[in-house]
């Protein structure tokens, strides 16, 4: 389990945008841990023929922050690259983007 401090941290992040008529909002809070062991995934419209496509993903993390820092590094380059989803999808995808991730602090 995650070191804790004596006071909780309760300054807030918070972000929001609007693309493709989609609007998206996060809040963060460090709360009594020692560090933001979560971390987050916004990509916000996808190349390759799913340009109105968005990936998300928030990966909370309890017992530190490896798994959560590997999943939000590297969950959406397996995503396409997986022999279901690309059945799913009529072209083809590369996994060249930009993206935003990081820790939410």
């Amino acid at each position: 389990m995650g070191a804790f401090s004596d006071m909780p941290k309760m300054e807030k992040h918070n972000a929001k945008g609007q693309v493709n008529g989609l609007r998206y909002g996060l809040s963060s809070m460090q709360g009594w841990r020692v560090k933001m062991e979560d971390a987050y995934t916004a990509v916000i419209g996808l190349p390759s023929g799913l340009e109105t496509w968005s990936f998300f993903a928030v990966y909370d993390e309890y017992a530190g922050s490896q798994v959560a820092k590997y999943c939000c590094e590297h969950l959406l380059h397996h995503i396409p690259n997986n022999q279901d989803f690309k059945g799913r999808i009529s072209k083809s995808y590369k996994a060249e983007y930009p993206r935003s991730y990081g820790k939410l602090s």
